[in-house]
């Protein structure tokens, strides 16, 4: 190798790109192997039975959805009731088969909260950690420690995208050409903006709420289901899959007084997200960021192209 005088760190152009574009080839791959084996999760239906409709608004929508649900199952009961001052109120003794999230509802609803302060309640905090790690331990969400691992991959990345910057900014302040290393830079970052996007959810739970969204085709609002011929579970599932419509097609007197479109609308939708971006394979396939492991081209035709 020739080092000419006025390299950029003593390193040719040609070869500080050779290199720069397996280095990139590496991370890129590396980090998708990595985020599509930590993504791929555990079917629904392996060993711990299926979902119940708390764990499924919780895959589709968070904490505020898997309150939604289990308010609207407790309003089909007739176990929660709101006062003319939009205050929750418990209505009747809980079931002996209540959920943790439902024990934790109704007993702030002794407190007369409005609806919009349940998540703040200490009990209801409680049992949506508790449903969170539950769904955590069947490989359907991602914990923090794996989506901060997840974020590993894409921030050496950037670091070699800060790499390139500054050689193409030293080089063209003497002088190089770094034009194939700019190109190269650029769907290199776009595979960082990417995978960067850490959903909590996995692929194993989008599967299972397609399938379940397909089972329930006939709670959708817009089928006009006859609630009052549902349970509470059927109830809770409706607004699990298909968020806060679901309570306003089965108790409109109900949601008006709690408020519920109010509260969907400061949350930037109808309480049914279903996307992990926060969760979701829109996220987590990562096919869209493969670039950076082809960027390398052809050759750089000589010269200083890697500045």
């Amino acid at each position: 190798m020739t080092v000419l005088a006025g390299d950029t760190w003593g390193v040719p152009g040609p070869v500080f790109l050779r290199w720069y574009l397996l280095a990139a080839a590496v991370l890129v791959v590396g980090t998708l192997i990595h985020r599509l084996t930590v993504l791929s999760g555990t079917d629904a239906g392996t060993g711990a039975g299926p979902l119940g409709p708390q764990q499924v608004a919780y895959l589709n929508g968070g904490d505020q959805l898997a309150v939604w649900t289990s308010l609207g199952g407790l309003r089909r009961a007739g176990l929660v009731d709101v006062g003319p001052d939009r205050r929750l109120a418990a209505a009747g003794p809980l079931p002996t088969a209540a959920t943790p999230l439902d024990q934790a509802v109704v007993r702030a609803a002794e407190r007369r909260p409005h609806v919009r302060e349940l998540r703040q309640d200490e009990w209801v905090a409680r049992a949506l950690d508790q449903l969170r790690q539950g769904l955590e331990q069947r490989g359907l969400a991602l914990a923090k420690e794996r989506r901060t691992a997840l974020r590993r991959g894409p921030l050496l990345i950037a670091a070699l995208v800060a790499l390139g910057v500054v050689r193409a900014f030293v080089g063209l302040s003497n002088g190089r050409p770094a034009g194939f290393l700019l190109l190269t830079m650029v769907p290199l970052f776009i595979a960082f903006l990417l995978l960067n996007r850490v959903p909590w959810r996995t692929r194993a739970a989008d599967r299972a709420l397609r399938e379940l969204r397909r089972q329930h085709t006939w709670l959708r609002p817009s089928a006009a289901p006859a609630y009052a011929t549902y349970g509470p579970s059927d109830a809770a599932m409706g607004v699990a899959l298909f968020g806060t419509a679901t309570i306003w097609a089965m108790d409109p007197g109900f949601a008006e007084q709690a408020e519920i479109q109010r509260q969907a609308l400061g949350t930037g939708g109808s309480g049914s997200s279903g996307s992990s971006c926060g969760g979701g394979s829109s996220c987590s396939s990562g096919s869209s960021c493969g670039g950076g492991s082809s960027c390398g081209g052809g050759g750089c035709g000589g010269g200083g192209c890697g500045g």
